[in-house]
Parts: structure tokens; C-alpha cells; sequence
């Protein structure tokens, strides 16, 4: 079976994959350079470890992107670094290669799981204000809310990433709302419902974390309307895809008091362009779409493409099948 992956993959992890029930020839590259061994050199293969550094190199070097979607043409089997789709290069991809495709859905939940929770708790605990009272070398004791506990957290977009957050809201003792298209019951959740509940409980939300997929039917979910509707004392916290949020309506709302405060790790542009006015609207916090990054990554990622690999040897159902 013919396998490539990153060089840096192979000097981590290779020795996992020559110990494979089955023969490999591993052709190991560098995503930075398409020339050393050259990309165009590289045969038709079994299977293509399309991991972030690659995805990361295209996006900073525009001059791979040919190069890397050639190499793609020449695969059966492809697992992604990422767990959306949408990026331009996996668009490309997905229309250009006749490969089987599994996307990482799943894999960053983790990471973003525990920015969520870091972002909640430097509202609850009002970090950012000791930290001011600290440079002002003020003694002044403020607590904020205290602690989660019986806090309402309502979860918009109950999938991978989204359980994680509600295993971690269970674990404060907060009461946990998720909402999806098809309801399922969750040892994680009290409720799973469908979007037609959603906004009944907006009123009683302590915090709403959204983490919808870049689609047509999620295009400004959260709007106006919504955040009128929603606990004027709540946060928001978006870890989907910025196209589910109607951002001035975001900043007007924050800047009027109808919302308390926002977190958020991916904009509709990015980078988020300075004229925008979420980036001076208050009690918003603004992180460059990087909650997923944690030094586990590869390696959970790696995993996934080794037990792919071999789900495609033994003709197996492929692990998050995308297509």
C-alpha cells in the first residue's frame, strides 16, 4: 500500500505505519516545498495524510496550491487535517479528485471544548478587569458571578464539538441545552431538541455556544432578532463558522447592554477587516480562528488516518466519511 504523508509525520509516527499487517512504501514530503522530492514525482497512491501542515502551507504559500491538488488527482483515499470543508483548497479538491475523502470532524473538540470554557470563565470570574485593577495597583475584590453552577448553557450545533462543551458544562454543574437538526439523547445534555425549540430558551440562557458548519440554512442564525430575545445578561460564544452571525447586529447589541459579553474565534472574513466594529465593541472578545490548536492535534489525526488506512485495505466503513 502507498502512503504520503508529511516528513515530519513520517519521523513521528512512521515506524507505526511500516508495522501494519500489511506491506506500506511510505513517500514521505515536505508541505512547504513541492520540489524536495519533487510533488509530480510522486505516483498514483493508496492513500494521501492530508494534515494541517499542508493546509497551513498552501494558505501562507498560494504557490503549492497546483502542486497539491495535482498530487491529490493521484490518490484513492484522502483524510483530511480539518473537520469543515469549506476551506478553498478542500473545495478544490472535493471537485477536482475522484478520491474517497474523510474530513477530521471531531478531532479538534477537545481543544475547543476547553477555549470555550476559558472564555466563559474569564467573563464569570472577570479576569480581564483584575488583570486592569492589577497594572492600576488597585486592591479592589470583584468577583463577578462566582462559579457555573446552574448556569443554562445552550449549545446551537450539537455535534462533535458541541458534546465535548456539554461534557465539560455537566462537570460545572450547569444545566445543558443542545440543539440539532434530529434530536438524540446524550448522557452529556439534560435535553437534545430540534431548532424549532431553540429560541424558547433564550430567555433562561447563562451562555450560548454556538458551533454550526458553514452552510446556506445557517447564514445569520443569530441576528437581531435572536439576541433580543436572549438573557441580557448572557454571553455568546461562537466556535462554528462565522456565516451564522450577523455581526453588526452582534456589536449594536453588545454596545446597548442587550447582550453582556461575546467570545468569538472565527469572523465571516478573516482576517476580521479593521474598519469592523466588533473589534472595539464591548465585552467582545476576539481570537484569530486558532481555539482548535493544541499540540495533540497530530497526533489525534494521525490516529484517525491509521485507522482509515486501514478501514480502506480491509474495505471497512471509512471513519467520517465526507464523500
Amino acid at each position: 500500500m502507498k502512503l504520503v504523508i508529511a516528513k515530519d509525520t513520517d519521523q513521528y509516527f512512521g515506524s507505526q505505519l511500516r508495522e501494519l499487517d500489511f506491506p506500506v512504501e511510505i513517500f514521505p514530503i515536505d508541505p512547504e516545498d513541492a520540489s524536495n522530492p519533487p510533488w509530480d514525482s510522486i505516483p498514483n497512491c493508496d492513500a494521501l495524510f492530508l494534515s494541517y501542515q499542508f493546509l497551513f502551507a498552501i494558505r501562507d504559500n498560494q504557490k503549492l496550491f497546483k502542486p497539491l491538488l495535482n498530487l491529490c488527482k493521484r490518490m484513492q483515499f484522502i483524510q483530511t487535517g480539518y473537520a469543515g470543508m469549506d476551506d478553498p483548497f478542500c473545495q478544490a479538491m472535493l471537485k477536482e479528485s475522484k478520491a474517497v475523502i474523510a474530513n477530521a470532524s471531531s478531532i479538534h473538540a477537545i481543544p475547543i471544548s476547553h477555549y470555550v470554557f476559558s472564555q466563559m470563565l474569564r467573563w464569570n470570574k472577570r479576569i480581564d478587569q483584575h488583570i486592569e485593577l492589577q497594572h492600576e495597583k488597585n486592591w479592589s475584590p470583584m468577583g463577578g458571578d462566582g462559579e457555573l453552577t446552574n448556569k443554562t448553557l445552550l449549545i446551537l450545533g450539537y455535534g462533535g464539538i458541541g458534546k465535548e462543551v456539554a461534557k465539560l458544562g455537566k462537570a460545572f454543574g450547569m444545566n445543558v441545552i443542545g440543539i440539532r437538526r434530529k434530536p438524540q439523547e446524550c448522557e452529556f445534555a439534560d435535553e437534545v431538541l430540534t431548532m424549532d425549540r431553540f429560541e424558547e430558551f433564550l430567555p433562561l440562557t447563562d451562555f450560548l455556544v454556538m458551533a454550526l458548519p458553514n452552510a446556506k440554512d445557517t447564514d445569520d442564525v443569530i441576528n437581531k432578532k435572536v439576541l433580543q430575545k436572549l438573557n441580557n445578561s448572557a454571553m455568546l460564544i461562537n466556535v462554528g463558522r462565522g456565516n451564522s452571525l450577523n455581526e453588526q447586529d452582534l456589536a449594536n447589541a453588545l454596545n446597548s447592554g442587550e447582550l453582556a459579553a461575546a467570545a468569538l474565534d472565527t469572523t465571516k472574513i478573516e482576517p476580521l477587516d479593521n474598519s469592523s466594529d466588533l473589534w472595539t465593541a464591548k465585552n467582545c472578545f476576539i481570537s484569530a480562528h486558532d481555539s482548535a490548536h493544541s499540540l495533540l492535534g497530530l497526533p489525534r489525526s494521525f490516529e484517525l488516518f491509521l485507522e482509515n488506512v486501514k478501514n480502506f485495505k480491509e474495505q471497512n466503513p471509512i471513519k467520517n466519511l465526507y464523500r
